[in-house]
């Protein structure tokens, strides 16, 4: 029995990596033309001849956005095993936008396909079993701190869909406030996420903190109210901030993590003697 499975196990490990690595080429493959234009928003924002005055904002976090989601399919092409938390931020990201898309009236049916090949590639990832997270490794300090994130983003998600069902705006027309909130709705999502400490746990943990950063930082360089969701120079500030101070939680707990599992082996060398 033990030699069947020794010849069955390599098998099904090379059909499982050979779908694993489809399903990533089909989402790239589909995602990549259809967040091209939302790339070069961006590009053009960073590097000069933007041509969509007082649609900074929403483009700079929707080339942002979309940046951070295709990096953690990307990624999967090195040592996927250690990086199972950027495929999972990918994932919650999709889910997110998915959801607030179909709550806005925005729903594609593209968003389930390619929703499907993420899925696809988590269930098939070589990783395994070893992708979900354990209890063990829960930190409450960084929940804390996520608990809070989570809530002012759907707070932020709310006021946005407001927006996008009440104003009737140019912003409206192009989907605009539906980004935003997804951005928002993601950050919370990621930092919650982020708090299990799984594989790879920092992707989320800085992928929450780009999100935050975007619509800070996008804020205060635009903070007219033309822009249709910045928060200003004050608000953007703040949010600024408290991306650093959940770096920060997120961190300091990692390094005290670490410096409990060295103690804890540490005791047990000195107890085998």
């Amino acid at each position: 029995m033990s030699t069947t499975s020794a010849r069955i196990n390599p098998s099904v490990s090379r059909l499982r990596l050979g779908a694993f690595v489809v399903l990533g080429v089909g989402f790239l493959a589909l995602a990549v033309p259809g967040f091209a234009e939302p790339l070069t928003f961006w590009t053009g924002i960073v590097f000069g001849g933007y041509a969509y005055p007082t649609h900074e904002l929403h483009h700079f976090v929707l080339g942002g956005f979309f940046v951070i989601l295709l990096l953690g399919v990307f990624v999967q092409a090195v040592r996927p095993s250690a990086r199972v938390g950027a495929l999972h931020a990918a994932i919650v990201m999709w889910v997110s936008l998915t959801v607030v898309y179909a709550v806005g009236g925005e729903f594609s049916s593209i968003f389930l396909v390619l929703l499907a090949l993420l899925v696809g590639m988590a269930l098939a990832h070589p990783a395994g079993r070893d992708q979900l997270p354990s209890t063990d490794r829960f930190d409450r300090r960084l929940a804390a701190i996520a608990g809070v994130t989570a809530v002012g983003g759907l707070a932020f998600a709310g006021v946005e869909l407001a927006a996008h069902f009440g104003t009737g705006d140019a912003h409206a027309g192009f989907g605009h406030y539906l980004i935003m909130a997804s951005a928002a709705v993601s950050a919370g999502a990621l930092s919650l996420y982020a708090s299990l400490r799984g594989v790879g746990w920092r992707f989320p943990v800085y992928a929450a903190a780009a999100l935050m950063a975007l619509v800070g930082l996008g804020s205060i360089a635009y903070p007219g109210a033309e822009q249709g969701s910045s928060l200003g120079v004050g608000l953007g500030a703040a949010l600024v901030l408290w991306t650093a101070l959940f770096l920060l939680v997120a961190e300091r707990g990692a390094t005290r993590n670490a410096s409990d599992r060295d103690a804890a082996i540490a005791e047990g060398s000195g107890s085998s003697r």
